[in-house]
């Protein structure tokens, strides 16, 4: 049997791409996340707060960025795998992809001016 020939294998091809583009968005917002650790981070210490709290700041972005991060993954998945079952899996992810490399670079350019 032919890949293409059969609805399951078409079904199946449209999952493993929507997966695909899951995966790809999970490590790239894992990236993002660290990249406005360390801009946040920065913020912190740029002010000259209490360095005793410093700890506590630190653990409560942390805690921050990966509940944002889990809430963004159960969204994205449920999003991917309706855009692939209508046939705009690549727009999705190139809009969705797209906005986290400009929240990454605009997080690593804050950093690097000691925003």
């Amino acid at each position: 049997m032919k890949v293409g020939a059969d609805g399951r294998w078409n079904a199946l091809g449209r999952a493993g791409a929507a997966y695909g583009v899951w995966v790809l968005t999970a490590a790239l917002a894992a990236v993002v996340a660290l990249i406005w650790r360390s801009a946040l981070l920065g913020l912190f210490v740029r002010l000259r707060l209490n360095h005793y709290a410093f700890a506590l700041y630190d653990d409560v972005v942390v805690l921050i960025l990966v509940l944002a991060w889990l809430v963004l993954l159960i969204v994205v998945e449920a999003r991917c795998r309706e855009s692939a079952s209508r046939g705009h899996l690549l727009a999705f992810a190139a809009r969705l992809d797209g906005g986290l490399g400009v929240l990454g670079i605009v997080g690593y350019v804050l950093y690097q001016l000691g925003w």
